[in-house]
């Protein structure tokens, strides 16, 4: 669908060059001969982005942007406005009243395509990311509610190691890491810490850690960055990320590079401890699972061997 762009401005000759321009480049353009005009049309139908100039009589154009980012329906519609080469302050009124780019008359046609395309190519990117970080919210209620219904049937059945299982806890915070630390060693873990991406990368090549747990925010390598060296070396080492902002453009990139879970500071103890159970646990059913698949292959292999040998011998026998 074309997007539609409102030119808003009292001069039919301005109105139908900027028109002209905006045709030329494939989108839909309405107009509105005054700003009266151009706040009904706007609110009955709220376009992709409004061109607005500022020197209008009646309702001014500065005055028209405070009411447009005032509305519910098109406060988040971008604004541009059309001022003359020295209005400098009316430019910096406007900016403060809600727009969001300016263009001078006389007008540039490669300036207006340019600032046009910038501020549409910028609302895409932002809608973009409102349906992810949307979509993360949700994935993250999911994953509450299938924690919740995990930690129902681990108090009902608790269960601990035989043997303490080892896992790396990377945090830089002295206080959170060794909260943490105690917390999973109380809980029969056997927890080595480190308090940067490259001592934790260095335990994890000397120790046979089952699981680990990174803090995302951290000097020098991130957390995202010892995720991914681990997945690189590990692929089935199972990586949980400690963040404080479990909605954050950190954890969709976390998820994206194949962090298990996330661990949201503040959360219930119980949902932590739940959290470290099932990356364990997940681990260690993969393996059960790959080693399964190993022995039937090598069954299939034997099997076929010995179908081969008794089509030999018969063969020989005739």
């Amino acid at each position: 669908m074309l997007e539609r762009i409102l030119v808003v401005d009292d001069e039919a000759t301005n109105r139908h060059l900027l028109e002209a321009i905006l045709v030329e480049d494939g989108f839909r353009v309405e107009l509105a001969a005054d700003a009266l005009a151009a706040l009904r049309q706007a609110t009955a139908h709220p376009p992709d982005l409004i061109l607005l100039d500022l020197l209008m009589p009646g309702m001014s154009g500065l005055e028209a942007c405070q009411r447009l980012r005032q509305n519910p329906k098109t406060g988040g519609v971008p604004i541009i406005v059309v001022t003359a080469v020295g209005q400098i302050v009316t430019k910096e009124a406007a900016l403060t009243s809600g727009a969001d780019d300016f263009v001078t008359k006389p007008i540039r046609p490669e300036d207006l395509r340019t600032r046009v395309a910038a501020m549409l190519r910028v609302c895409r990117i932002q809608e973009e990311l409102g349906r992810t970080l949307s979509y993360l919210h949700e994935l993250e209620a999911a994953r509450h509610a299938q924690r919740k219904a995990a930690l129902a049937r681990a108090v009902a059945n608790p269960t601990r190691p035989a043997t303490p299982v080892p896992i790396l806890l990377v945090d830089d915070e002295p206080v959170s890491r060794q909260f943490f630390a105690d917390l999973l060693t109380e809980q029969g873990f056997h927890v080595l810490t480190a308090d940067s991406g490259p001592a934790g990368l260095d335990l994890a090549t000397r120790h046979p850690i089952e699981a680990a747990v990174l803090d995302v925010v951290m000097p020098g390598m991130s957390g995202l960055e010892v995720l991914e060296r681990l997945r690189a070396d590990r692929p089935d080492l199972p990586v949980l990320m400690l963040t404080g902002y479990p909605g954050s453009q950190y954890s969709l990139a976390a998820l994206r590079m194949g962090a298990f879970d996330f661990i949201t500071k503040g959360l219930s103890l119980s949902l932590v401890i739940l959290a470290v159970h099932r990356a364990v646990r997940f681990r260690r059913e993969r393996l059960e699972m790959r080693a399964e698949i190993d022995r039937l292959r090598a069954r299939i292999a034997e099997l076929e061997r010995c179908g081969t040998a008794v089509t030999v011998r018969t063969v020989e026998c005739r």
